[in-house]
């Protein structure tokens, strides 16, 4: 299937062997486009990359040269972009009454302040319109005990892509977020190995089953592509079966 042939995408957070950023980038590269893989380390990248015959570009997100670098190097390289994937974030549990300023940083630098810049930098090179699309999460849209910065920074960019979508509308720029729940990655396996976790999940979720990679890059192909999704714009697209009318189960 060649459905986004000729358009390129760049995906940060892609350097896992089983995460959302992968799934996505091995599912639009599928459907035809030209993708650029992105993350902190470039040498878990380049396999993937020359699997999917694209390209491999280290990327802090806390950098903002880093940022500006990767969409320069994307436009060099294929023209221009006209997808843009924010899938880092940082994961911190931790209850508000033992939160120190220390622990609460470094999730807003990855989550919040990345994906601002990655905002501004993939737009810049978006010349003919495009797709943004940011992973969020389920526990930004239900409250669960101890995650409250983890919660506030997903929150806050589900938010920032309404702002977004209306400054870029004259560009032609779409900014989409999808809240997932929880689905079995690299960095989520611990949790599929407790099945009194994964119980309490299934008994909250009315679909009746655990999410899983192909689900989440489903929906990114939705959203990147303009065909189908082109008068959606400001959303946040829930992936998590029906939980996210409940709440978070407690442990």
């Amino acid at each position: 299937m060649t459905t986004l042939a000729g358009k390129t995408a760049v995906i940060v957070g892609a350097s896992g062997t089983a995460n959302f950023g992968t799934a996505i980038g091995r599912c639009l590269a599928a459907h035809g486009a030209n993708v650029v893989v992105a993350a902190r380390r470039k040498e878990p990248l380049e396999a993937l990359a020359v699997e999917l015959g694209g390209t491999a570009v280290a990327c802090d997100v806390t950098r903002e040269g880093d940022v500006e670098n990767l969409f320069g190097t994307a436009t060099d390289v294929y023209g221009k972009v006209d997808i843009a994937v924010y899938s880092a974030g940082m994961h911190f549990a931790g209850a508000i009454a033992e939160l120190k300023a220390d622990d609460i940083r470094p999730t807003l630098e990855v989550s919040v302040i990345g994906a601002l810049l990655f905002f501004r930098y993939a737009a810049a090179a978006m010349t003919e319109g495009g797709s943004v699309i940011t992973i969020s999460s389920l526990t930004a849209r239900i409250p669960g005990p101890g995650l409250a910065v983890y919660s506030a920074a997903r929150a806050g960019i589900d938010y920032a892509i309404k702002v977004a979508a209306v400054e870029y509308a004259e560009r032609k720029v779409r900014f989409n977020s999808i809240a997932a729940g929880l689905i079995q990655t690299d960095m989520t396996d611990a949790f599929f190995t407790m099945p009194q976790v994964i119980d309490a999940h299934l008994d909250a979720t009315p679909s009746g089953r655990m999410g899983t990679l192909d689900d989440m890059a489903e929906a990114a192909l939705f959203l990147a592509d303009n065909e189908r999704s082109g008068y959606i714009n400001g959303q946040v697209l829930d992936l998590a079966g029906g939980q996210q009318n409940g709440r978070l189960p407690r442990f």
